[in-house]
């Protein structure tokens, strides 16, 4: 394991009351999975800034860094070492026209889902630290910190008001 910290960035983009989700096929899942764009924020990016370019990628949807409001952070915490942090966004986007231009090959559509369905399919993702958060947000709107703590293969967390 490195001893750095992974940086990660998403966007819960909304057009018209719906949530924009790419399909998936991450090297260490099963299947393919409905997911939030998102992905590793580079070095000298800020979170905001990775989350943008992840989210012009995966969908060709564009969002300035300046529209996008802070709604989960998630900490990962394996062994008593933190792995990783994710930002997530949210933002309205002006365009709902999709362009995927993912550099990875990992995203195989992208599309848009009212809230309610698009938080049934995030329940399916096989990461807690992406899906708990996501759905949390799409069902509640409230922003929060999350610290999420593997031990063997069970996933626990705890939830805190993001600070301001």
């Amino acid at each position: 394991m490195t001893d750095r910290v992974r940086r990660y960035g998403g966007v819960i983009a909304i057009y018209d009351g719906r949530v924009a989700l790419v399909r998936e096929q991450y090297e260490t899942w099963d299947a393919p999975y409905w997911s939030p764009p998102s992905g590793t924020v580079e070095e000298g990016e800020t979170p905001a800034a990775g989350s943008a370019r992840e989210l012009l990628e995966e969908t060709g949807l564009k969002a300035p860094e300046s529209a996008l409001q802070l709604v989960w952070l998630a900490t990962v915490v394996i062994d008593g070492q933190i792995i990783s942090n994710a930002w997530n966004y949210a933002t309205t986007v002006e365009d709902n026209t999709f362009a995927i231009d993912d550099p990875d090959g990992a995203i195989l559509e992208a599309r848009w889902f009212p809230p309610t369905e698009a938080a049934a399919l995030l329940t399916r993702l096989p990461y807690p630290p992406l899906s708990a958060p996501a759905v949390a947000y799409l069902q509640t709107g409230t922003p929060l910190h999350w610290t999420f703590t593997q031990t063997n293969t069970t996933w626990t967390w705890t939830t805190a008001p993001l600070p301001t």
